[in-house]
């Protein structure tokens, strides 16, 4: 490969990442289901949610069901948890985004 081959390639394959890193959640908008365990700061009680999470950037969607509703998928509050920043692997601790 010669050098005046190689960068046209290169500036295209350059090119098209960015367009994909920049459409991603776009590209791939579908959610999966991650199950949490924690605190809830909000109500002051141990909790278990189902969240609704990106596929593209793991980021929290929506919450699909809450342990301290009754009947669990009938979450009617602000949805706080959602800007929870962090969850421990025992799922006992946050930290506020």
């Amino acid at each position: 490969m010669s050098l005046p081959f190689s960068l046209p390639v290169f500036v295209v394959v350059t090119a098209a990442l960015i367009g994909v890193l920049s459409a991603g959640r776009r590209l791939f908008p579908g959610t999966f289901a991650a199950r949490r365990a924690f605190r809830c700061p909000f109500r002051e009680t141990e909790v278990s949610v189902d969240f609704k999470e990106a596929v593209w950037d793991g980021r929290l969607v929506d919450v699909a069901t809450c342990s301290a509703f009754s009947p669990p998928q009938d979450v009617q509050c602000e949805k706080g948890c959602l800007k929870m920043a962090n969850f421990t692997a025992a799922g006992t601790e946050w930290r506020a985004a």
